[in-house]
């Protein structure tokens, strides 16, 4: 009754109750499981749920409800690796099922794993050809690998089957736009504007400027009346996009003042979002503007101790806590032999562990805002199964605190591409960290502090990119949010309970 009423907390209770109680239902833990699942977006009401499914795949270890549930709750908590294992199974019960197929794909995305995405959306687009929400998904894909015939034809059918659809016309508008086809770039966006007079959807709105912005660059009078626009919105959805069209629209106005206050509430937003710092590469003046007002705070560190190897270096670290491990030639010359270019890093320059050991001992470093530390690596090759990647973290106490990858954690981060990584070991105090590379090529950028919310978070190619808003595949709603109704069967988790379980309890 409780859970038909939508009161979780007191369903959960009752529930427990029963299992004290020692009752025999048959449903009991994946009825708990449903309970935590649909009470809220809490953490810990997450484990709990995927604690009590778990217990119930012991039993049954194709319970399709407990699969999908559990892929779910794996995805929200950004554990991709354990959500694609979870669909496996899924799809080793029912092949057909198009909307696992085409969540499946939205993961990989998630991953940067466009080619492979494709693939699944393909195949749940043959399935089920008149899924609009594939086919998007599909045409977003196409533009990041740059197959800009193949998005404008997705994009066609979409509008085929949907004249109305908003996103269908921002996302053709952007890539005639690519494509350098400014005329039809331009019709695409007049309909756009049209179909939105009718819709309220806030990420629209956001579109909508992203377009104006890009049509507009050329136009000091045109581009300003859109920052005007984009300065009236107070729509508290999707903020840190809006921060990113904002900022953009200042520096094409060469107002750096306002460019630079706007890029700061963005990172404080979300310190994830420091990948943009690739964009202003092709805005070198924006970038000299940041270097020239940047006044270095002696309180914070010791440049002559630090030893970077440019002014752009010692912003990052002192105005964003952005230690690039380039600049560690400059204490080990030793170290220049593992030195490449990178185009998709911040620095341009990475340190590269090829095939030999490596040791990489930065500089002591102070952790102002007490949280972990976040390494931007890329795990190319795996050389022996006796590979790690160690952590080792050193304060001022002479505390020592470590975290070693083993060979089947560095499997999974294994020709992903770039990532941050969320070290799991920190302190408030001065703090040296050391990295020790065994039997494993890859690649370092940089280490930060931060909080990322997830252990891993993929970061996209800003190369290929193009023109896209950031993190665009994630910004629109997946299929949980999309087909609620569908993927989270109401009806299928209330007959778990039937009267006969509760009969033969009395």
């Amino acid at each position: 009754i409780y859970f038909r009423q939508n009161k979780y907390d007191e369903a959960i209770d009752n529930l427990n109750g029963s299992l004290e109680c020692k009752a025999k239902l048959n449903n009991l833990y994946i009825i708990i499981g449903n309970s935590y699942l649909l009470r809220g977006y809490f953490i810990k009401a997450y484990t709990e749920a995927t604690e009590n499914y778990n217990i119930a795949l012991k039993n049954d270890p194709n319970n399709y409800l407990c699969l999908k549930n559990c892929a779910y709750i794996y995805e929200k908590k950004g554990d991709d690796i354990n959500a694609l294992k979870m669909f496996d199974k899924l799809l080793s019960i029912n092949k057909e099922n198009s909307l696992i197929l085409c969540y499946y794909g939205e993961i990989l995305c998630n991953m940067t794993q466009y080619s492979k995405a494709i693939l699944y959306f393909t195949k749940a687009n043959t399935i089920d050809p008149e899924n609009i929400h594939n086919l998007n998904k599909r045409a977003i894909a196409y533009y990041i690998l740059q197959e800009y015939d193949k998005v404008l034809s997705d994009l066609d059918k979409i509008i085929q089957l949907d004249p109305f659809n908003s996103s269908a016309y921002y996302l053709k508008s952007l890539t005639y736009y690519t494509k350098n086809d400014i005329i039809n770039a331009k019709i695409s966006f007049n309909k756009f504007a049209i179909v939105l007079s009718n819709s309220g959807n806030s990420l629209d709105n956001i579109q909508l400027f992203h377009l104006e912005y890009l049509l507009n660059k050329n136009s000091f009078k045109d581009l300003n009346n859109t920052l005007s626009k984009i300065n009236r919105n107070r729509n508290e959805n999707n903020r840190k996009l809006l921060c990113f069209i904002r900022c953009k629209t200042y520096v094409e106005l060469k107002r750096y003042y306002n460019a630079k206050s706007v890029l700061d509430t963005l990172l404080y937003f979300d310190a994830s979002y420091i990948h943009l710092f690739q964009l202003l590469q092709e805005h070198s003046d924006f970038r000299s503007y940041l270097i020239e007002t940047h006044k270095i705070n002696n309180n914070l560190f010791t440049y002559t101790e630090l030893k970077v190897i440019n002014e752009f270096s010692k912003y990052m670290y002192e105005e964003k806590q952005v230690y690039f491990i380039s600049n560690l030639t400059k204490l080990n010359s030793k170290l220049c032999q593992f030195q490449e270019i990178e185009l998709n890093s911040l620095s341009g320059l990475v340190l590269s562990s090829k095939n030999e050991k490596l040791r990489l001992d930065l500089p002591m470093q102070k952790n102002i805002h007490d949280v972990p530390l976040i390494c931007k690596m890329s795990v190319k090759k795996i050389l022996s199964k006796d590979c790690f990647i160690k952590f080792i973290l050193n304060d001022e106490h002479k505390q020592k605190e470590q975290h070693m990858l083993k060979h089947e954690d560095v499997s999974k981060l294994e020709g992903f591409g770039w990532i941050e990584y969320k070290i799991p070991i920190y302190t408030d105090h001065e703090n040296q960290l050391s990295i020790e590379i065994n039997y494993v090529d890859m690649q370092i950028d940089y280490v930060r502090f931060g909080n990322n919310y997830k252990e891993i978070t993929h970061i996209p190619n800003m190369n290929l990119m193009g023109y896209l808003l950031p993190d665009y595949h994630q910004i629109c709603p997946n299929v949980p949010e999309t087909f609620k109704d569908k993927y989270f069967s109401r009806k299928e988790m209330e007959n778990l309970l039937d009267l006969k379980d509760i009969l033969d309890n009395i």
